[in-house]
């Protein structure tokens, strides 16, 4: 991927963080403003992977093997802009809290991006909604929301034979 884009005429540099956390973070990304593409050749611990998610223009977190998408939610918690692909990250609804590609083809995301880099107020509401929709996804809400519910259930399916089979 790195090779590819450099052909296409991006600058692209590697980096490894000196150290963990978001002082490191920095160096690693200090005097890069000439550059298009960085990619971290080292693990981001979750203080830097906030940092960036948060100050990044958009965050392309689709992915055809994680059909959740935890990386669209962990950059809706941090403030930043997640970029979804049609994979069944339910939680991201176009336009409102993240966008949305529906296709692969790279216009789309650069259509949309365009969009929301010229109407900043957009780019500001959507920041807002994915910090709330990521808060309706935070383990102690999936416990009361979901699991629960079906425990009390099991609980009484299990005191009653009946309640079993009726569902």
């Amino acid at each position: 991927m790195l090779s590819t884009a450099a052909a296409r005429g991006l600058r692209v540099v590697e980096r490894v963080l000196p150290e963990p956390g978001a002082r490191g973070l920095l160096h690693a990304v200090d005097g890069l403003e000439e550059v298009d593409m960085v990619s971290l050749r080292s693990p981001v611990d979750p203080e830097s992977r906030q940092l960036l998610f948060h100050s990044s223009h958009a965050v392309l977190a689709n992915s055809g093997r994680e059909p959740f998408g935890l990386v669209g939610l962990e950059t809706m918690a941090a403030g930043g802009v997640a970029c979804t692909g049609s994979s069944g990250e339910d939680y991201a609804i176009p336009g409102r809290n993240a966008l949305v590609l529906e296709t692969t083809h790279p216009q789309e995301f650069l259509g949309l991006f365009g969009e929301l880099r010229a109407h900043p107020e957009q780019e500001r509401a959507i920041r807002c909604a994915g910090r709330i929709t990521a808060r309706q996804y935070r383990w102690s809400e999936i416990v009361q929301r979901v699991l629960v519910p079906r425990v009390s259930y099991l609980a009484a399916a299990g005191s009653d034979p009946s309640a079993s089979k009726a569902a």
